[in-house]
């Protein structure tokens, strides 16, 4: 219990400080953005390398992604 007291006393005090992801280039809400479009990106692709190696998609030539030709 006192761990926790001790982390979440310092979780807090980093956030208080401006420290949590701030980074030159970017705003933490800029990044945490980043991070999060990353992550969707992934989990996509995953789920999308699963169901190919299931064999849980009917076979036919369109594409599920999102793909712009000119």
């Amino acid at each position: 219990m006192k761990l926790l007291s001790v982390l979440l006393l310092v979780a807090s005090a980093m956030a208080l400080a401006g420290c949590s992801m701030n980074t030159p280039a970017y705003s933490a809400k800029e990044r945490f953005a980043q991070i999060n479009r990353n992550t969707a990106y992934q989990s996509t692709a995953m789920s999308d390398d699963t169901d190919w190696f299931m064999l849980s998609r009917p076979s036919n030539q369109e594409t599920i992604w999102n793909v712009y030709h000119r």
